[in-house]
């Protein structure tokens, strides 16, 4: 007869053969195996006993001598204890959970002990898991002993508690579904510390340190109704974006969440904050995002790698503002820049270590004061670069690239936050403004000379959030431009020409009475925007399968483009598409010589005049499902080269 752990301690003299256990007693093999050789009922025992189930209690102790055992298969056990041991290895195949628990407590109340081991070895930095789910409600320890571990799940089907007694590290996840888990002022390192299911659960810190190396969402917590208890303890994640999300958990005074790792770490929940701490990187596009409000009791530090590593904290939606309550709290920045987010009790960050950044949108935050800063340099160089007049031009900035400019120089914009109202009046020679290294902001308006040159693809957002002006003087820009400006302004003083796609998310666009040229224009979401494209010729480049015009209406836009004329400048054979969202415009003209591709209208459309027409190629024009009026239809073909006018679905459409 096999008794309980429980159902001896009641006696005079324990006798351990007795107890619902067994032990490995030397040598290598699988914990799985056939012979059972390595197991027996007792310490030291004789090797023959059964290979354990659930409600054994498995030890690895001085009698267990060296050797290696290995977990080929399910292995579960009530427990798994090795402190004493002398076995050399235990090696966890992959594909292989072995499941800790059943509805009563361990022996000695302890789930987990791996210190014994010399080694603990994984298959697998994911499959190689453990499995808590005890049913119990005495709290059980877990000594991972500073072993790395695969993924660890603590899932209890009820009750179910844990508490950690040494260091854990694992290069995988660490899953809470139901139960309660006492970090115990430990030290782990995991990839991710998530609960997701709505289960309850209750969660203790201590003073623990837990280090987060996820890229991706490496804190997700829903408690189900359970408790948090931050302590003291440091969390500190290192991964590349990470996300921290679940419920809006209050952390104790004391603990501190640190975010030191690369690219943009997102808050995506209504925290409540001790102290958060977050160090950019040495690059120059480090960023740290509020996609909700937060509080932060303690001390906020916001500190940027240098004054050109800046760091930029900012709201996920441009122009929607994210609130820090931060009464009573502790302000500690240094080269950092704002755009849309707002104090709860003001701070001067005027004179701040590396000063502060003004990109727009910010309320509470008094910011370093705007200085022109006029480039110095005479060989050119980089942005970044130590030429101007005091600093690197900060958002609020505004640069003048003026009489210095004697020679050909190539100034390439390697920060990500050019300035505000960038001024090239002055320059002579030919110099050149290369966007190659990262994608630009600009606060305010861009005046370009007639003898300079614009090189490089990387994007260029325009982001004032007041009126400005664009002047070209005849020079092409060479990449996507776009006008991301909330309660901004963008009106051309020339014409103006991009190589790349014109995009208008936010703000408004008013072309007035000057061409503009892009690949295609494009303004299809639900932000405000006003688009005026005033008397002027658009001409779309493409040449690829592509939308040419594609615009979405609504309330949030403002339309005028009755007296443009809009013209598909370039042969192709492939398809293009205007998608004017039944808005009423002026000319739309498709005559280039030698295009055989055709072309798409869709939306319930109004046109002044449709030219479209070849006389060296046949091709198609087609209209979606819907009523387009037009005044004059110019649509003329050749003998042998003829202009098809249909539908573009299996439906009649109705030319008016």
């Amino acid at each position: 007869m096999r008794l309980s752990y429980r159902e001896c301690i009641g006696t005079d003299r324990i006798d351990r053969s007795l107890w619902a256990s067994r032990f490995w007693v030397g040598g290598t093999g699988n914990w799985d195996q056939s012979t059972t050789t390595n197991w027996s009922a007792s310490t030291g025992g004789a090797g023959g006993a059964s290979v354990p189930v659930a409600a054994d209690d498995v030890f690895f102790d001085v009698n267990s001598g060296t050797g290696t055992c290995t977990i080929t298969a399910s292995a579960p056990c009530r427990s798994l204890q090795s402190s004493g041991s002398s076995i050399a290895t235990l090696v966890h195949n992959a594909s292989v959970t072995g499941t800790i628990g059943d509805a009563t407590a361990a022996a000695g109340n302890i789930a987990l002990d791996l210190s014994g081991f010399t080694t603990y070895t994984l298959g697998s930095v994911t499959t190689s898991a453990i499995s808590f789910i005890s049913t119990s409600a005495t709290v059980q320890t877990v000594n991972f002993a500073s072993k790395t571990t695969g993924n660890v799940t603590f899932n209890a089907s009820s009750n179910g508690s844990w508490q950690y007694t040494g260091t854990h590290t694992t290069s995988g996840d660490i899953t809470m579904t139901k139960g309660t888990l006492d970090i115990n002022g430990q030290t782990v390192t995991a990839s991710q510390f998530k609960g997701t299911s709505g289960s309850l659960k209750n969660i203790t810190l201590g003073a623990a340190n837990i280090t987060l190396s996820g890229n991706s969402i490496p804190w997700d917590f829903l408690l189900g109704g359970g408790t948090f208890t931050s302590n003291t303890a440091t969390i500190t994640f290192t991964g590349a974006g990470p996300t921290m999300q679940g419920a809006a958990l209050t952390f104790s005074a004391g603990s501190t969440v640190v975010f030191n790792g690369s690219g943009t770490p997102i808050i995506n929940a209504a925290f409540n904050f001790a102290n958060l701490t977050r160090t950019g990187t040495a690059v120059k596009t480090s960023q740290f995002r509020f996609n909700n409000n937060i509080t932060v009791t303690g001390t906020l530090t916001l500190a940027g790698n240098s004054a050109i590593n800046r760091l930029l904290v900012l709201s996920n939606t441009v122009g929607t503002a994210r609130t820090i309550t931060n009464t009573g709290a502790t302000m500690t920045w240094s080269n950092v820049d704002f755009q849309d987010i707002t104090l709860s009790t003001a701070f001067d960050a005027s004179a701040i270590t590396g000063n502060s950044g003004d990109c727009g949108g910010n309320t509470g935050i008094t910011f370093t004061t705007a200085a022109t800063q006029t480039w110095s340099g005479t060989s050119g160089g980089n942005w970044s670069a130590n030429a101007w007049t005091s600093r690197v031009p900060l958002p609020q900035d505004d640069p003048l690239l003026s009489s210095a400019f004697s020679a050909s120089q190539t100034v390439t914009a390697d920060m990500p936050r050019l300035g505000k109202s960038i001024d090239w009046t002055g320059a002579t020679g030919t110099p050149t403004w290369s966007f190659g290294s990262v994608a630009n902001s600009i606060y305010g308006s861009i005046t370009l000379i007639s003898g300079m040159t614009i090189s490089g693809t990387q994007a260029l957002t325009l982001a004032g959030r007041s009126s400005f002006s664009l002047i070209s003087n005849t020079k092409q820009y060479t990449q996507a431009v776009s006008i991301t400006a909330p309660s901004g302004t963008y009106s051309l003083n020339d014409a103006f020409s991009t190589a790349g796609n014109l995009t208008l998310t936010m703000g408004t666009f008013n072309a007035v009475t000057f061409n503009v040229t892009c690949l295609v224009f494009v303004s299809n979401n639900t932000n405000v925007r006003s688009l005026t494209m005033g008397t002027g010729t658009w001409s779309f480049t493409t040449t690829a399968t592509a939308d040419i015009f594609n615009v979405t209406s609504g309330g949030n836009f403002t339309f005028s483009g009755a007296s443009a004329i809009m013209v598909v400048s370039n042969a192709s054979a492939n398809l293009r598409t205007f998608r004017g969202s039944g808005l009423t415009y002026g000319t739309l003209t498709y005559t280039v010589a030698g295009s055989t591709g055709g072309l798409d209208i869709t939306g319930a459309n109004t046109f002044t005049t449709i030219n479209f027409s070849d006389v060296t190629n046949a091709r198609t024009l087609r209209f979606e499902q819907a009523t387009t009026t037009v005044t004059t239809f110019n649509v003329n073909g050749t003998s042998g080269k003829n202009m098809t006018v249909t539908s573009s679905v299996a439906a009649a459409h109705t030319l008016t």
